[in-house]
């Protein structure tokens, strides 16, 4: 595997605090080769920097200064110093479970040509191939891992293993991400990696049940006004704008095609306690697929599938099937 490289930012009053994620970074059970924190050569020298993280530095971990990238600091001053490397971005705010690195790098041995990510949102479209507003991106909160060629988000405060050429070249375009994403890097790497169609994987929600958030860190989060009237959904289309290939893949029969694993299947079909009865059961995931049918068929003939389970005759769910097979070979 090429060099494994961990990269994050900080900025601001979070430089108090921050080595407590670094400390959790240098101890985890998966060994990295480097370890960088970026911060903006306009806010900060290395003698302003806490005595916490400067004992901290050493062959394994080093601080160095770049210019403001904002929230893009946490992975493009790595991509242009190390091209070639592998790369999992971490946030500053989140001490990080000992093992987290070593299950992104499991992730990685299973899906070498897929970005692996511990937390993720469903960006599903119309069939107009047109998103609708952010905040109505579900979480993704899943047992099992779940894999999308095009429609998952990874959401980055959880830790992004972003592979070797995973994302286009113009990941690095500071005139054009500032332009168009300004402070929205999620959104821009997500669009680097449509590009380039790499799928996403999402791991199980147990690797990064018990992250822990630092106390009064969230007072200046990025989220509290980066996305305010919906900006993240412009800046999404601003930045298809100036990549048409985008908006071409929005509008593609697969875009919204999730695959989760036959393990979670099963997990779902082994709980008929969830339900009173056969009858419940089928309404469920009947009316589940129904909702969700115009903005992802292939999900939408997953549900109707179990609902099928639960009642095998069911002549709604059987019409439902046949329509989504029809709609999803077109």
């Amino acid at each position: 595997m090429s060099n494994l490289i961990v990269s994050l930012t900080s900025y601001g009053e979070r430089i108090n605090s921050v080595h407590r994620v670094v400390e959790s970074l240098k101890s985890q059970s998966c060994r990295v080769d480097k370890i960088i924190l970026w911060l903006d050569e306009t806010e900060l020298s290395h003698t302003q920097l806490p005595k916490e993280l400067i004992e901290l530095e050493d062959a394994l971990f080093e601080v160095k200064f770049c210019p403001n990238y904002k929230s893009y600091k946490k992975l493009v001053p790595t991509l242009l110093a190390y091209p070639n490397a592998n790369i999992i971005t971490f946030d500053d705010d989140i001490v990080i479970p000992p093992d987290t690195v070593a299950a992104l790098v499991e992730g990685y041995t299973r899906y070498p040509n897929a970005i692996i990510a511990t937390r993720g949102r469903l960006m599903s479209t119309d069939v107009e191939g047109e998103f609708k507003s952010y905040d109505t991106w579900s979480l993704i909160d899943n047992s099992s891992e779940v894999f999308a060629t095009y429609c998952i988000l990874p959401v980055g405060y959880g830790g992004v293993f972003y592979p070797s050429g995973s994302l286009s070249s113009e990941v690095t375009n500071v005139a054009k991400f500032t332009q168009c994403a300004d402070n929205a890097d999620d959104i821009w790497f997500k669009c680097m990696a449509l590009l380039e169609h790499t799928p996403t994987l999402i791991l199980p929600r147990h690797v990064s049940a018990s992250y822990k958030v630092l106390e009064h860190s969230q007072d200046t989060a990025l989220y509290l006004t980066v996305n305010t009237q919906d900006r993240n959904r412009s800046c999404l289309y601003a930045v298809a704008k100036c990549y048409p290939a985008l908006k071409e893949l929005f509008s593609c029969p697969g875009f919204n095609k999730v695959s989760i694993s036959s393990e979670l299947l099963k997990e779902l079909l082994a709980k008929p306690a969830l339900f009173d009865s056969k009858e419940s059961g089928a309404s469920f995931f009947r009316d589940a697929a129904i909702k969700v049918e115009r903005t992802n068929t292939h999900l939408a003939l997953q549900l109707m599938k179990l609902a099928r389970k639960y009642r095998p005759r069911g002549p709604l769910i059987i019409r439902k099937i046949k329509e989504y097979q029809a709609k999803i070979k077109k």
